[in-house]
């Protein structure tokens, strides 16, 4: 009982600092005169990939240097972009067909901008996948650097193809300040410097109470982290999706996951693969392959049918639920796991044609 609710605690200091150190970046820029376009794709970006970013990391520096620690680092570093590729994709695809009243509707998205974001992606991603399966020379001492050149190239194309500064919308006021129009600068840094302590903190007590819950449960860390951690911290993304497709926003609700999604494979992945031996169990290949084949397969629909449906969204999300019934399969009967995720699978399908055909059928 103690775990759960230091897991619920923890969960509720990384949230609560995550909002508060976008909040405090937003004014920062904002002081700082940079452009709405510099504030979001880099300062706010930052706010929101905390969270991701502090866990496995702390995980990996505050554990010891042992094996459990390391997995669960790694875990949550490869299951990240798992959730936002799968999970991600059911979100918003479930928030289309929600929101829309139209027949499956087609997310309306920026080409250029989305073939960027997923081809950035799926390099950056192999490449960390590869350089922990296979043992090349002087692998790990080149790699590392070559994500953070391939991530400084994404934010130079990005903020290059931006023609005109976006509008500076309205902030909600700084919350150590109350209603001021314009916070000193003394309170942005202690708002941020408090936030960032939430996060550390809340990460560090959150990696600990997922390697006791391994251990009770008898699942390996690895894969309890790259489901938990991940379903967690994302909630930032996921949500903001969720309101931008109702705002008929869909550029910004995809930029926003596919933006992580390259965040996510290409500077966390260098920093886990700088402090850790980066060698990838059965259970790691799984869950960056799945991961993969979710992201190459939603690109590649894209690119041959010039849309971004719902349903090849849905498709996608599938994909997702290999991981957990893996993990049942590891703790209770196979056959029963592999009959429930048959059942799964079909009231999927079934749900997915079922909605194509009323929102065919409607005028």
């Amino acid at each position: 009982m103690q775990v759960v609710v230091a897991i619920l605690l923890a969960l509720a200091m990384i949230l609560f600092g995550a909002e508060l150190f976008t909040n405090a970046v937003e004014w920062l820029g904002r002081r700082l005169g940079l452009s709405q376009g510099a504030v979001g794709s880099v300062l706010a970006a930052l706010g929101t990939a905390l969270p991701e970013t502090a866990v496995p990391i702390t995980a990996i520096i505050l554990g010891g240097g042992s094996r459990d620690a390391q997995d669960v680092g790694i875990g949550g570093i490869l299951g990240a972009p798992f959730l936002l590729a799968t999970l991600g994709s059911l979100i918003m695809a479930l928030a289309a067909l929600l929101v829309r009243r139209r027949s499956f509707p087609a997310l309306e998205v920026n080409p250029v901008s989305f073939q960027r974001d997923m081809a950035f992606f799926l390099v950056a991603y192999s490449l960390a996948l590869v350089v922990g399966v296979v043992r090349l020379p002087h692998s790990k001492s080149f790699v590392p650097w070559a994500l953070m050149a391939l991530y400084t190239l994404f934010l130079f194309l990005t903020l290059r193809a931006r023609d005109s500064a976006e509008a500076s919308g309205p902030i909600h006021p700084l919350y150590l300040q109350g209603q001021a129009p314009l916070p000193m600068m003394p309170h942005i840094m202690l708002q941020l410097l408090l936030s960032l302590g939430l996060i550390i903190g809340g990460a560090h007590l959150l990696s600990s109470g997922v390697e006791q819950i391994a251990k009770w449960l008898n699942i390996p860390p690895f894969i309890l982290s790259a489901l938990l951690i991940p379903l967690a911290t994302e909630l930032p993304e996921t949500l903001n999706s969720v309101v931008w497709i109702h705002q008929g926003k869909d550029t910004l609700a995809v930029g926003n996951i596919t933006g992580a999604m390259v965040f996510q494979s290409t500077l966390v992945p260098a920093i886990g693969i700088l402090l850790t031996p980066w060698r990838l169990n059965m259970d790691a290949q799984l869950t960056g392959g799945l991961t993969l084949a979710a992201a190459a397969f939603v690109f590649g629909m894209f690119r041959l049918h010039q849309a971004l449906s719902p349903g090849v969204l849905l498709c996608a999300s599938l994909l997702y639920w290999v991981l957990p019934l893996q993990a049942l399969a590891l703790r209770y009967d196979p056959h029963i796991v592999y009959w429930v995720s048959g059942a799964l699978l079909g009231a999927m399908l079934l749900l997915t044609l079922g909605m194509r055909a009323r929102y065919r059928s409607e005028p």
